[in-house]
């Protein structure tokens, strides 16, 4: 194998590992002073405090990406907008693009809350 072909070789491994490793939030709301904990919940009946919902978030990642690092990466952005919690709505696997070359996404879909 020559020096270019092992070049090109580490540089496909290393953007495989990158894309496939990642995974991204999509946030559409308002924004406040960051937080520096965020409760998670899965559901309503939890919730014991009153709150407002400041906006919704999908958090997704490729199927190699773990649900957990998914969760972390949305608690982060939680703590960035200054949501005081989340709310877990939906788990789900994005299928639309599979058949096309590119591998389904698993996404988290949750509500950020600011309490009252």
């Amino acid at each position: 194998m020559s020096q270019r072909n092992l070049k090109m070789t580490v540089a496909h491994i290393l953007l495989s590992f990158l894309v496939f490793g990642c995974s991204h939030v999509n946030y559409v709301g308002k924004s406040y002073e960051p937080t520096s904990h965020v409760d998670v919940f899965f559901s309503e009946e939890e919730i014991s405090k009153e709150y407002t919902v400041i906006g919704h978030a999908i958090g997704a990642g490729q199927i190699f990406v773990s649900t957990n690092k998914i969760q972390r990466n949305l608690i982060k952005k939680a703590r960035s907008q200054g949501a005081d919690a989340i709310l877990i709505t939906d788990i789900d696997r994005d299928n639309e693009l599979e058949g096309r070359g590119v591998d389904a996404e698993k996404q988290i879909n949750a509500l950020f809350l600011k309490y009252q």
